[in-house]
């Protein structure tokens, strides 16, 4: 799928193109959507996706520090999610090696309904 690039229509700020592959996934609004997610992906895609964007994080955390939190341009919100996705792939990666920990019920427990605003 291609993308018109023009300012108004790019899904992320210029220089991260290479991550658009990810957005239609990884890019959600809540916390509890992103561990859904999370939980939901074959592991070698959670993988793959937290060593992409965790080798892109420090250069994406420097370009978002400049945008308040609630007044972010889209293209800076889907990077933004992005990363926040990243940390929810991490504990999959770093902690259980698998998307959702194993021997656990399958249905997450806790529903978290509202996170930290503006992007739970």
């Amino acid at each position: 799928m291609t993308h018109d690039t023009t300012p108004d229509s790019r899904r992320l700020p210029e220089g991260f193109e290479d991550l658009d592959q990810f957005l239609d996934r990884w890019s959600t609004p809540t916390s509890h959507e992103r561990w859904i997610c999370r939980s939901t992906t074959p592991y070698p895609e959670v993988l793959r996706f937290y060593e992409v964007m965790f080798a892109r994080a420090e250069e994406a955390t420097v370009y978002l520090e400049r945008f308040p939190l609630d007044d972010m341009p889209e293209p800076a919100v889907n990077l933004f999610r992005l990363l926040l996705a990243m940390c929810h792939a991490g504990v999959s990666v770093e902690i259980h090696q698998s998307p959702a920990v194993r021997h656990a019920p399958p249905k997450h427990a806790l529903q978290i309904l509202t996170g930290f605003q503006p992007h739970g």
